[in-house]
């Protein structure tokens, strides 16, 4: 009867032992994924859009802060060199996208393309980018005015921004604008988030009215002394 008791507690023991020695594993998997999701969250980046009209390279652009960049894509080079043999003072409606990112994460891999339309919708064109980086909280703007549509009226029909934070998440903001029947322009923007690197999943859409503005160079109205 002794035998059989020792024999049963050994049977026991090791019955329990594989159970014993995988709950805190799992446990400390289960911790370890929570943390990354966790820090993933922490350090996911959003991109905001605007489009504005201000005079050439910004100049008039309030609280511009010293090292802004400006990208120049290839397609506006010709349009620069237009404008440096012309009067650069003159050309004080230029139009330009202003890219902000929102978050704790530097983004690298930037890839940004831009779909023009004419409002007759005659006529389209498309600027396309690559930025390597863009550091947490930076805004940077594009010119999208070209040689050939220069005083044209035209607008954004869409605009796709590929990146990704240092966390390794890939993320694609959208934002398509379109005319409704009395010739509004309607804003949809897109936030997606790319899953097992294989395609991209909607966490984010807001929808409104496109607004658009001037920045004034309020020094010309101070008084002077």
């Amino acid at each position: 009867m002794e035998i059989i008791t020792e024999l049963t507690m050994l049977d026991i023991v090791w019955r329990i032992l594989p159970a014993a020695l995988l709950v805190p594993f799992i446990t400390f998997f289960l911790a370890r994924i929570g943390n990354y999701n966790d820090r993933k969250l922490e350090y996911r980046t959003f991109i905001e859009t605007d489009e504005i009209v201000a005079s050439y390279k910004l100049k008039n652009l309030p609280n511009l802060k010293n090292g802004t960049r400006l990208i120049i894509p290839e397609e506006y080079i010709e349009f620069d060199n237009y404008i440096n043999n012309s009067d650069p003072a003159s050309f004080s409606k230029c139009n330009y996208l202003k890219i902000k990112t929102f978050g704790k994460s530097i983004i690298t891999g930037v890839w940004i393309s831009v779909t023009m339309k004419s409002n007759d919708s005659k006529k389209s064109w498309d600027l396309d980018i690559s930025i390597p980086i863009i550091d947490e909280n930076e805004e940077i703007f594009m010119p999208i005015d070209r040689f050939d549509n220069y005083g044209e009226d035209f607008y954004t029909e869409e605009i796709k921004i590929k990146y990704q934070t240092q966390t390794g998440e890939k993320l694609l903001y959208k934002c398509i604008q379109s005319r409704n029947k009395v010739n509004e322009t309607v804003v949809t923007n897109y936030h997606y988030i790319k899953k097992y690197h294989l395609f991209y999943i909607n966490i984010n859409k807001n929808k409104g009215s496109n607004i658009s503005w001037i920045f004034l160079n309020t020094d010309k109205d101070k008084p002077k002394e």
